[in-house]
């Protein structure tokens, strides 16, 4: 197609946005669509089409839409080949592209409630283009000594490297997660973990009746006197962190009475990952998680901290360690962070923090969240090999047997022998590679899991009054199809299948013999479990035995529609983040459908 210039940021933002939504299938695209060749009228008009074959949709619109698209990709039976397309209403026929049009399209004949949703993502997906335009470019510096990221001696600054390096990859599957909406191109360069920034954070002290705190706060916190303000507040008040993008808007939204904004900062921090928490320049095994006033995965996403998840992260933490402590197959495959501390005041989201030590075994180790593996080198390589040389000996397949062996036997023996699935996404799914020793796995922030406190109680009868403890009512829940939707939209697919993608994308392996390795681990650990008497046939027939699988729907429910919407078209939307559609092809079928 001849044209103007393109501009590759907005071209890859486009093709994300349309990926999604075929994954997703919203309004009918693939469900209602019609796959076919281009008819011979319509190749004229792009004389060298990019594919063979083309989705017709007609549904939606005053004409029709022809997408080039492919069979099969991650989670989809149709992919898109970009962000152009054939568009013809009567005998006149164009070329469209880019996504405002594309979601110009997709609102055809919608509410004005939808209509801003979809204004809304308009911006989001302008934000994305321009954020990720920035975030090159500091790639461009940073990429050679991130190069050389394993050979730091400090395993937190380590640790922070490899952060920053998965900083720079996008979400596998959210299309506009670059956007960090509420940061100006400022702020990104003075908080975003991808330019290296640190800062040291402003503190509010507290009347000892408006501040909860869970335990005792950490020694490691400044006194009255070096953020300017007289020793005798201690008798009345305590301190509380604050960050210096959310301080900025602390008067626009009410402080408690009483409450003194300290005139200095103290303690200099770098952000990690998951930009709202930050690692102590001068401990770096101190981490502190701060409520920020931006939206990411979703305008209507904002990042501040719910004060029931200081309390429900920590029952987690707890949990966990006790089973790690009974159960030698969980004991020997994981660690978790120290979650214990944490302050909000009067259950406020943006007056709140979350502290997480990491445990002082790990000096020697290297800590690995799953969001690095496929982030790209400098050399063109991707991070997962480098780690193969230094650790594995450049052994791909034997490290790959490792994890796929770790991350199954971990949930699926939480699943389905404790009646746990956990929300451990690619952030928070830390692999611990060690000279001479097994990969393990560090778990941290899981306060958003699923529990069934029957099977619970089942397995622990001596802990079966535990759940009651959690605050979160959505954390119970009544049956295995919440824990095998959790298993299968994040350990399956975010924390597998993504990275085996990559890893073929790469031309490292075939994705056949690689999905082939994933279902022969599956089932391996399948047998096993079941030799140990737990229930494995739930997991073979949602897992191995159905057509389709669980997607999480992150574009329909997270930006374009409402609850309400969801509800009333019958999608039971009780939690806009766990809202999840039937429409991944099942790749670990016997026969598995084409992904290549």
């Amino acid at each position: 197609m001849n044209g103007p210039q393109r501009d590759a940021d907005q071209a890859v933002i486009g093709q994300r946005i349309i990926d999604c939504c075929l994954r997703e299938d919203i309004r009918g695209l693939v469900s209602q669509g019609q796959a076919h060749a281009l008819p011979a009228e319509l190749a004229t008009h792009w004389p060298q089409a990019p594919a063979a074959l083309w989705l017709c949709i007609g549904h939606l619109l005053d004409g029709e839409l022809w997408l080039p698209v492919r069979r099969g990709g991650a989670l989809q039976p149709l992919s898109a080949l970009g962000d152009s397309w054939l568009f013809r209403r009567g005998e006149r026929v164009c070329v469209e592209q880019g996504y405002p049009r594309w979601l110009e399209h997709l609102g055809t004949g919608l509410d004005g409630a939808s209509l801003v949703l979809f204004a809304d993502y308009r911006e989001e997906a302008d934000c994305a283009v321009a954020q990720r335009k920035l975030c090159r470019a500091a790639y461009r510096q940073h990429a050679p000594r991130l190069a050389r990221v394993l050979e730091q001696a400090d395993w937190g600054q380590r640790l922070l490297g490899i952060d920053r390096l998965a900083s720079y990859l996008d979400h596998p599957f959210y299309p506009t997660a670059r956007a960090k909406s509420g940061f100006d191109a400022a702020a990104l360069k003075a908080y975003a973990p991808e330019f290296a920034p640190r800062f040291r954070l402003n503190w509010l002290a507290l009347p000892h009746s408006a501040l909860s705190l869970s335990s005792a706060p950490p020694a490691d916190w400044p006194s009255f006197n070096e953020l300017g303000l007289a020793d005798s507040l201690a008798s009345s008040h305590a301190l509380l962190p604050v960050h210096p993008l959310t301080w900025a808007e602390l008067d626009s939204h009410g402080l408690p009475e009483g409450a003194i904004k300290a005139p200095l900062t103290a303690l200099e921090v770098e952000p990690t990952l998951s930009v709202r928490t930050v690692a102590l320049v001068q401990q770096p095994d101190l981490h502190i998680k701060l409520p920020l006033l931006v939206r990411t995965l979703g305008a209507r996403n904002l990042r501040l901290i719910k004060p029931s998840t200081l309390y429900d992260g920590h029952w987690f933490q707890t949990c966990l360690q006790t089973l790690a402590a009974r159960d030698p197959e969980l004991g020997r495959r994981y660690l978790h962070v120290d979650e214990q501390h944490g302050g909000h005041a009067a259950e406020q989201r943006h007056l709140a923090y979350i502290v997480r030590r990491y445990p002082g075994e790990l000096s020697a180790a290297t800590l690995v969240p799953v969001a690095a593996l496929a982030s790209p080198l400098a050399d063109g390589r991707l991070f997962i090999q480098q780690l193969v040389e230094r650790f594995y000996g450049g052994d791909l397949h034997g490290w790959l047997d490792d994890y796929l062996e770790l991350l199954l036997q971990v949930h699926l023996r939480l699943w389905l022998g404790y009646g746990i699935a956990l929300e451990a996404n690619q952030q928070n799914a830390v692999l611990i590679f060690e000279a001479d020793q097994p990969l393990r796995l560090l778990m941290k922030d899981n306060d958003s899991a699923r529990l069934w406190p029957e099977r619970f109680a089942a397995a622990c009868p001596d802990l079966a009054q535990w759940p009651a403890a959690l605050r979160d009512e959505r954390i119970r829940v009544d049956g295995f199809q919440a824990l095998a939707e959790m298993f299968c939209t994040i350990t399956l697919q975010l924390n597998l299948v993504a990275p085996l993608e990559a890893i073929a994308s790469a031309g490292l392996a075939p994705r056949a013999q690689l999905y082939a390795n994933l279902r022969e681990q599956l089932d391996s650990c399948l047998d096993q479990l079941q030799r140990e008497g737990l229930p494995t046939a739930e997991a073979r027939r949602f897992l191995l035995d159905s057509p389709l699988l669980p997607v999480k729907y992150l574009l329909s429910a997270g930006s374009l529609f409402s609850k309400d919407r969801l509800n009333k078209e019958g999608g039971g939307a009780a939690d806009i983040n766990k809202f999840y559609g039937y429409s991944a092809a099942n790749f670990l079928l016997e026969v598995p459908c084409s992904v290549d």
